[in-house]
């Protein structure tokens, strides 16, 4: 089965946005970060770093000082109980501005596609419709759009999106707001899951009030119905007698080769029975 997800921007999200970070030392995490990690991770979430890191490209640092950055990520992480189920990095850009040029291209992975969230999908075998994706600018809400996630933006407390194109995204000031937001819709949705559907109008609740007090008064008479004495149950007994007797009649007739006699016996004893039942019919449903 496939598991939910929710994808983290790193700088801005997790830890301090101190412009291309590539250094170890320069990671400070971000208050309430490693607390809503670990939340997000107890509520079943797997929690997934998905980062353009185009420092690479400019030549600012490599990947191997990027790799010394994220392990200082999860040290940290680690000192408050929490975890990181994967991590996604770009380190392409295309352009000018890339010095170095095996990363200069232009990536499917980079935000604000959704290169990084559907990689991770496959690998991971994460249900995307499930999933979320945070982050502290646009290109994060539309990535996770275009991989079909729920988003939040966080917006620091400013009280609204960058720009025009995140206005649709949900908005919370920090990490652990956008957890609890998170975790909120997941309780919503359990509750809606274990209310029963009521009657959408007035009408639709009357008639089910009035089918449920004619169900319960006909089972209230029923008994008592069938256990008064009744004229036609009585009379439905003695056809089914009749029947009986005219049946026998009837298979005496047949042995001893009274062909004719046989026949109308036997008639009679099918309009007989015919008549007991719906005597016993009339009266059950009276």
């Amino acid at each position: 089965m496939k598991s939910p997800a929710v994808f983290l921007d790193r700088d801005g999200a997790i830890i301090e946005d101190r412009g291309y970070i590539g250094d170890p030392n320069q990671v400070h995490m971000l208050p309430g970060a490693g607390e809503a990690v670990r939340r997000l991770s107890e509520a079943g979430y797997l929690v997934i770093i998905a980062s353009n890191q185009s420092g690479v490209a400019r030549g600012l640092f490599d990947e191997e000082a990027l790799a010394g950055v994220h392990a200082r990520v999860e040290e940290l992480l680690a000192a408050e109980g929490a975890r990181l189920d994967g991590a996604y990095y770009c380190p392409y850009l295309d352009g000018p501005e890339a010095s170095v040029g095996e990363y200069r291209r232009d990536s499917e992975l980079r935000k604000p596609r959704p290169g990084m969230l559907l990689q991770a999908s496959r690998e991971l075998n994460i249900d995307l419709a499930r999933s979320w994706m945070i982050g502290d600018s646009a290109s994060d809400v539309e990535a996770g759009t275009r991989a079909g996630c729920r988003t939040i933006l966080l917006d620091g407390g400013r009280g609204g999106g960058a720009d025009d194109s995140a206005r649709t995204s949900d908005t919370a000031r920090d990490l652990a707001e956008a957890a609890r937001m998170v975790l909120q819709q997941d309780m919503k949705k359990d509750r809606e899951a274990s209310t029963p559907t009521a009657p959408t109008s007035r009408d639709d609740k009357v008639v089910l009030m009035l089918g449920r007090i004619h169900d319960q008064l006909d089972r209230a008479r029923r008994p008592k119905r069938q256990d008064d004495f009744s004229l036609l149950r009585f009379f439905g007994a003695l056809l089914q007698m009749f029947a009986v007797v005219a049946a026998l009649w009837g298979a005496i007739a047949l042995l001893n080769d009274q062909m004719g006699a046989a026949s109308a016996r036997l008639l009679l004893g099918c309009f007989l029975q015919l008549a007991s039942i719906s005597t016993f019919a009339i009266d059950r449903f009276r």
